[in-house]
């Protein structure tokens, strides 16, 4: 699966070494071998089809082998938020939409669209979650189910 998807032809030109945005970065534990783990930044790849109208869409898809069997799937949003500048639920939930539906089981159904053992979602920022505001939002954005 990890090298399917490193021979393809579109999705090899989104692969990256790091899952990082505007200085916010997931890293991954350094005994996982980079042979058992694939991060691609889908929003590069929709940024790069010059649409009139980009749809908007995570950061990372981090697919990795998982120790039995099997294969993980994890889809990160990175998000800097300064002092004056917040993030939309709605949007948030129309990013992982894309990447779920549009990206995984429609443009790269061949490759991405299987029997994953695990899926986790994440959204990961710079603010301290226990501010009021920004806990109201994520505990509303933690509550939205995705069918996948």
């Amino acid at each position: 699966m990890i090298n399917k998807i490193k021979s393809d032809k579109t999705l090899s030109q989104f692969i990256v070494e790091k899952c990082c945005e505007n200085d916010i970065c997931v890293t991954l534990d350094e005994n996982i071998g980079k042979d058992s783990y694939v991060i691609i930044k889908v929003d590069d790849y929709y940024n790069s089809l010059n649409l009139a109208k980009t749809p908007p869409s995570i950061d990372c898809l981090i697919i990795n082998k998982c120790i039995k069997s099997g294969y993980g799937l994890t889809l990160v949003e990175l998000k800097n938020i300064t002092t004056s500048q917040s993030f939309c639920n709605d949007n948030m939930r129309q990013k992982f939409e894309t990447t779920l539906y549009d990206f995984i089981k429609d443009k790269f159904k061949k490759v991405l669209d299987l029997d994953y053992k695990k899926t986790k979602l994440f959204f990961v920022t710079n603010k301290e979650v226990y501010k009021r505001d920004l806990g109201l939002k994520l505990e509303t954005l933690i509550n939205i189910k995705f069918i996948f």
